[in-house]
């Protein structure tokens, strides 16, 4: 074994990235809801049978791999079942005698806790076990606390047995994420929060929509927080106005994620010199774009037109909005605008008023230019996913990607909900060999087999692309495919093998294209053609096709 792997801090920064490296999804699924972020990592993003495996590798790496394993826990199953064997293969405790050296283990493996995700029994977590897991922690020693490395919990169960086992995590907490899904738990665990968790930095609410009783309980509790938190999250009730006047000064909230109604906008004067000060990541809900605009232009986030008092958000890197109900044209112009002006590294923008498309009777089409009239502001962004109502459209041209090829030189993700006019597949060339750090693309493309005869774009720099190894999703739509004729004709060898190798010397990793399902007619037919470019790509990905076939 090389030396350096046996240094402790080599091994644990080596065990933490395989322990936080998750596979690539196998199935490359197309999600068009963009759901807000939640403060805690959701419970399948680890990969923790790889960092298990390195924990049976060696004894130089057991204790190390193993301290990275519980660090992160996601199920209060591996603390537990060597109490009850049982337990780990029948998920029924069987009954047992705890003896202090049973006891004395539990406290080691929780002493390596870090973060602790605790599903409660209304999540399909067995009642017995989940009874088997509070009646354990009630029962072991209280000198110290058995968390003692604790420092983010999400907590799911809102009965009120449980408060007792809850109030064991609280000392040494900083990350807090409460689901609260009725109004006794609220009341009995909110007020004495403040105390009970002294070094909170990071709160969060989620869950069922509250009574006006239990809102005020959360709102008397970030009151009692003078200088505030780094993190704040409210998907539980709308937020008000007058509590937005309170957390606005704040000197270190970073992160807000806010319910916004129509209370939720000032009516008097902000007298905050400049609101939101440290502000990096915000994530809004809300009816729709044109209430979240006035909530921007209200609380100064960001700068609106040529107003010099709007000093906007100096630090903000991140804004996410789902708008509930589809907006007008002129209200997704306007707000491409002025996110234009902004210097953000991850825009996201969604509607997702299904429920509501009656009032959604004609397309809505906006032009995407907008967002791209000044070249210099938006040079960091990651990621760019705009995805309004499908009664809209977004209008965009070849040239279009060609600038934001230019103007994003280090875009991650760019999605636009399959919504907009189709683009070349030379254009997405461009895009995708400028954008080196692209990994998924969502876009609706032309790419009928006449587009790779089409004369190339006017770029001087198209001898300078290379191809992206990054790219593995490209979900192009309802794109067709103008072959006519059944699959064994003799225009049917170019549709197998032209489109993936054009695709395939863009993107040499790119495992397999998708579109929206097809429906009746044609685009069954478009869809089986897709299937065939898709085997294939498929394939050059494998290297099971020679490049010379």
């Amino acid at each position: 074994m090389h030396g350096c792997l046996r240094l402790a801090e080599i091994l644990e920064v080596i065990f933490h990235f395989v322990f936080n490296s998750r596979p690539l999804d196998s199935g490359l699924g197309v999600s068009l809801q963009f759901p807000l972020p939640a403060l805690t990592s959701p419970p399948y993003a680890q990969d923790p049978r790889s960092i298990l495996q390195l924990a049976l590798t060696c004894s130089t790496f057991r204790d190390l791999a193993l301290d990275v394993l519980y660090s992160d826990l996601r199920d209060p199953l591996p603390l537990f079942c060597y109490l009850s064997p049982k337990l780990c293969y029948s998920h029924r405790p069987s009954p047992v005698d705890n003896t202090p050296e049973q006891l004395r283990t539990l406290v080691l493996r929780a002493a390596r806790v870090h973060i602790f995700f605790n599903p409660g029994s209304q999540l399909g977590t067995d009642s017995a076990c989940y009874s088997f897991f509070l009646r354990i922690l009630a029962s072991a020693p209280k000198v110290t606390p058995l968390f003692p490395k604790l420092h983010s919990l999400t907590w799911y169960d809102s009965d009120l047995t449980s408060i007792p086992t809850l109030s064991l995590f609280l000392p040494t907490l900083e990350t807090l994420s409460l689901y609260i899904q009725n109004e006794p738990f609220c009341k009995a665990v909110i007020p004495g929060l403040r105390t009970a968790a002294p070094r909170l930095k990071a709160l969060e609410f989620r869950g069922v929509n509250l009574t006006r009783d239990s809102t005020s309980e959360i709102e008397s509790l970030l009151l009692s927080y003078p200088e505030g938190l780094t993190a704040l999250s409210l998907l539980c009730c709308d937020i008000s106005s007058s509590l937005l006047h309170h957390i606005a000064p704040w000197p270190r909230l970073q992160w807000l994620t806010l319910q916004l109604d129509s209370n939720s906008i000032r009516t008097v004067p902000l007298h905050v010199l400049q609101p939101f000060p440290a502000l990096t990541h915000l994530h809004i809900s809300c009816k729709s774009l044109g209430l979240c605009k006035s909530f921007l232009r209200a609380f100064q986030i960001l700068r609106m037109g040529s107003d010099t008092r709007s000093f906007g958000c100096r630090n903000l890197k991140t804004i996410h909005v789902n708008a509930k109900r589809c907006s007008p044209a002129s209200i997704w112009s306007e707000f491409l605008s002025i996110l234009a002006r902004t210097e953000l590294e991850h825009i996201i923008l969604s509607e997702g008023c299904y429920r509501h498309a009656q009032l959604c009777l004609a397309p809505t089409p906006f032009e995407f230019h907008p967002l791209l009239v000044r070249p210099t502001t938006l040079a960091d962004l990651r990621t760019l996913i705009i995805s309004p109502v499908f009664t809209s459209s977004i209008a965009l041209t070849d040239s279009d990607i060609l600038t934001l090829a230019r103007t994003c030189p280090y875009l991650e993700i760019l999605n636009l909900g399959v919504s907009n006019t189709p683009v070349s597949l030379y254009a997405l060339g461009i895009l995708v060999s400028r954008c080196r750090e692209l990994c998924d693309v969502s876009l609706c493309v032309d790419a009928r087999l006449d587009a790779l005869g089409a004369a190339p774009l006017n770029d001087d720099n198209q001898v300078a692309l290379q191809p992206n190894t990054r790219l593995r999703k490209l979900f192009i739509g309802f794109s067709p495919i103008a072959c006519v004729g059944p699959l064994d004709s003799p225009t049917a060898p170019d549709l197998m093998r032209s489109i993936p190798r054009f695709l395939n010397t863009m993107a040499p990793r790119l495992f397999r294209i998708l579109q929206i399902e097809a429906e009746e007619g044609l685009q069954k037919m478009y869809e089986e053609r897709w299937n065939v470019v898709s085997d294939t790509l498929k394939a050059m990905a494998k290297g099971e096709v020679d490049d010379g076939n």
